[in-house]
This record gives C-alpha cells, sequence and structure tokens, in this order.
C-alpha cells in the first residue's frame, strides 16, 4: 500500500509528464491494439485463402490466371509495399497465377487492357484514375461485349482516392488494411457481380478532323470551384494537419471556375425498352465475328456427358427481359434546362458514397449554388472535409445528358480550365454522357450482402 501511495504522490507532482507519458501510453496501446486484430485478420484470411490452393479443381478446368495492373505512384509511392503486405500473400497462397504489371506512364493501363489476352481477370491496383483508364481500355475494344465477360475486374484501393471502391465495400476515409484484404478475398472466393459505368463523349472541337474517342468512368464528372480547390490541398503542405481546410480560405479569393453556367438537355431515366435498350441486346446475344471458341481436345471425345459439361462449362443464361416487347413512350424525349453562375456541376453513376441509391440506368445531376460567396464557399469545403457530405442546390435524375458550357473556359492566363472525370483531369468541352449498366464484371460480394 506505500508504494501505491508513493507512485500516485510522484505523479501529483509532475503532473506534465505524468500526462504526456500517459498520452503515448494510450497511443502505443491502441497501436498495439489494431496491429494484433490485423495480424488476426490477415491469419484467418491466409487459412482460408490456403483451403482454396489445396482445393482440388474439377477435369479440365485451367488454373486461374491474373494479371495485376499496378500503379506504384499511389499512395505516395508506397501501393506496392502495401500490395505486397496484404494482397499478393492471399492471391499465392489461393494458388492464383499472378503477374504484376507496373504502370510507367499515364495512359499505359489503357493501352494494356486493348491488347489484354490469355489471362482470368484483371486486378486493378490503384485509385479512381487508374481504374478509369482501364475501364475506358476495356470498352472501347471492338470486342468489347466478349471481353467485359472475360475479363473480370478487382478493384484493390490503393489509390489517393477511391470512390468507386468505397461505394462497392462501405468504407469511408483511407481504406484500412481489412478493405485490402477482403477486396482481394472477393478475387480469390470468385465473388462477382455487374458493375454500372458512364460514358462521356466529348463533341468536335473546331479545326478537329476525327471525333473524339468516348472516355469511361466508374464514378462522377466534376466541373467547378470547390473541385478545383480540392486539388490545391498539396500547395498548402506548410499546414500539417489542417491543409484540407486551408485550402478552401486561400481558394475563396483565387481564380477557381466560379462560373460553371451551361445548357443542358437531358432525357428522362428509362429501365429498358424498345427504344433504348433492344437492339444492345440483341448485339449482346450475337456473337460478335473473330470470337475465339474454346478448344476442343481429342480427349474429350472419350468422356462421358457429365464429364465433359464439367469441363466444357456454359455461360448462364441471360435473366434480363426481352425489351423488345416493353413500351416507354417518354424513352428519348429532350428536356431542357438552364444553368445559371453556378460554382459546380456534377453528374455521378452508383458508384459513389454519395449515389449508392439511385438505379443503375439512371445517373444524378447535381448543381451547386449561384453567385456564391467566400463564406459559404468555406464552410461547404469544411464540411465535405468533415462529414464527407456534399450540399446541392438541385439534385436530378437523368438518363443521357448533353452539358454544353456558355462561360468562358479558360482562367486569366489564358488556359484551358478543367474538370475532373474520376479524379483526372480533361479540358472544359461541350460533352455528352449516358449511362452504361452493368458494363463490365466485377469481384465484389452480390449487392444485399455487400450493404449487410
Amino acid at each position: 500500500m506505500a508504494r501505491v501511495v508513493k507512485i500516485l504522490q510522484t505523479l501529483k507532482r509532475h503532473k506534465k509528464k505524468t500526462i504526456f507519458f500517459s498520452a503515448v501510453l494510450a497511443g502505443g496501446l491502441h497501436y498495439a491494439s489494431e496491429k494484433y486484430e490485423e495480424n488476426a485478420m490477415m491469419r484467418r484470411l491466409c487459412e482460408e485463402a490456403m483451403s482454396y490452393g489445396e482445393a482440388s479443381r474439377p477435369l479440365g478446368e485451367a488454373d486461374r490466371h491474373i494479371t495485376v495492373l499496378l500503379n506504384p505512384a499511389a499512395r505516395d509511392g508506397k501501393s506496392k509495399a502495401v500490395f505486397d503486405k496484404y494482397c499478393a500473400p492471399l492471391l499465392h497462397l489461393a494458388g492464383i497465377k499472378v503477374a504484376v504489371v507496373r504502370t510507367e506512364h499515364e495512359g499505359q493501363a489503357r493501352d494494356l487492357m486493348g491488347l489484354m489476352e490469355k489471362t482470368s481477370a484483371v486486378v486493378v491496383a490503384g485509385g479512381d484514375g487508374t481504374l478509369a483508364e482501364v475501364l475506358t481500355g476495356l470498352l472501347r475494344r471492338s470486342d468489347h461485349r466478349e471481353a467485359a465477360r472475360r475479363f473480370p475486374l478487382g478493384i484493390l484501393p490503393l489509390g489517393q482516392t477511391n470512390s468507386a471502391a468505397s461505394a462497392v465495400w462501405g468504407f469511408r476515409g483511407r481504406p484500412k488494411p481489412r478493405d485490402l484484404a477482403e477486396a482481394t478475398m472477393a478475387v480469390v472466393r470468385d465473388l462477382k457481380r455487374p458493375m454500372d459505368v458512364m460514358e462521356i463523349t466529348p463533341e468536335k472541337a473546331a479545326g478537329q478532323e476525327e471525333a473524339p474517342q468516348p472516355v469511361f468512368a466508374a464514378s462522377e464528372v466534376v466541373w467547378g470551384a470547390l473541385r478545383d480547390a480540392a486539388g490545391r490541398k498539396d500547395q498548402y503542405w506548410y499546414w500539417p494537419g489542417v491543409k484540407k481546410y486551408m485550402t478552401y480560405v486561400f481558394s475563396s479569393y483565387k481564380d477557381l471556375a466560379w462560373d460553371c453556367s451551361a445548357e443542358v438537355e437531358y432525357t428522362l431515366p428509362c429501365s429498358g425498352c424498345s427504344r433504348c435498350r433492344a437492339k444492345n441486346q440483341t448485339d449482346a446475344r450475337t456473337p460478335e465475328a473473330g470470337t475465339p471458341q474454346p478448344a476442343r481436345r481429342w480427349w474429350m471425345n472419350y468422356l462421358p456427358r457429365a464429364a465433359l459439361g464439367t469441363a466444357q462449362k456454359k455461360e448462364p443464361e441471360s435473366t434480363e427481359p426481352d425489351y423488345s416487347l416493353i413500351t416507354n413512350a417518354s424513352c428519348g424525349e429532350l428536356h431542357h434546362l438552364t444553368l445559371g453562375k453556378v460554382c459546380e456541376v456534377v453528374v455521378g453513376t452508383q458508384n459513389t458514397p454519395q449515389t449508392t441509391t439511385i438505379p443503375s440506368y439512371a445517373l444524378a445531376l447535381n448543381t451547386g449554388m449561384e453567385n456564391i460567396g467566400a463564406i459559404d464557399f468555406i464552410k461547404e469545403g469544411w464540411r465535405r472535409e468533415w462529414s464527407g457530405v456534399r450540399g446541392y442546390v438541385e439534385e436530378k435524375l437523368v438518363g443521357e445528358v448533353s452539358i454544353t458550357p456558355t462561360a468562358s473556359t479558360t482562367n486569366d492566363k489564358g488556359e484551358e480550365r478543367e474538370l475532373s472525370i474520376d479524379s483526372e483531369g480533361f479540358e472544359v468541352r461541350p460533352m455528352t454522357i449516358r449511362p452504361r449498366p452493368s458494363a463490365v464484371t466485377i469481384f465484389a460480394p452480390p449487392l444485399s450482402q455487400a450493404a449487410a
């Protein structure tokens, strides 16, 4: 008892030291607890992955082989180390052959997807920008319908922005090791579901000989002052811990895209009818010319039908309704909207944390405040950084939408202003955006299970 009293008296005499070392001890205990839970989680998932690797496969089934497109610049250059720690062990233990391709320049992932062959799946190890490149390369292919079925996509959230992955897996902010491991285990477990994307087609510019090719994205198109301010965060590195807030203070009086005036034409969302979906459905059911058929081995002639059926898996029949029998009189009907001096225009799919509840065949058209002042601008920026909730003046569900800027698209220096397509910068130009429901297949649990 005397020793306890002595310790308490010592703590009373040195209050500042006591507070400091108590905080250090609490932080150390918290870190140790997190590491213990992380190691237990990885041990459990490694044992599960090993069970897949040791399981026997049906006769004639080929080994699983995946190609990982890794952006080495993601996560401040630490993406390779994080992948090797949390993702690669699970893939190898599952008996999956893994080929890692590190992208070296912008657009390389898109070009690789245009040539991709001889792989069972493609895993995107990066952020929204890398995923958008992969989607664009995949869906620009002449055999994109068949290729989208042959190459399901895994999404490992290793980038600076991971909007699509956060919508799929339900995390907020920076992904934790558990999120990375669960995204990897979806590939190991071979859990698949379709994912919607959007197609962005810029209008042909004056003097341009060829029409520009479309760009495909999973999440959103963002144009405006708040987007420009968020892109300046790294300039305020000398405000550690609060730079994401100070960027809106210092940007409130700078030359940003304050005026996003535009003429907008849009159609109402249509879940599918004879006007908009019937032709695509017919094309999807018809094999494209030059589509390779599975090779038939000589020994298959001596197998019973049951075994042969196991060796050659057939594609599951489509459960989609026959859209040629559905009539929607309002499908394709154009509506007009004039946007004044708004500070922001956002078009998004359901693959963002803010728009997960919109239908797969629709897009969310959201607009910000008109003639926004500095105080309201700072408040809105701070609210987004603090809670992740965005405030819009008008939110509208649309089908296909065309946006034609009417204000100047150059800054004070005469340089072209930019908008973001899945966090990648593009020049502000007239464009048409339309939803592409179930355009690709991703490794993820079904929507009901993911939500649970």
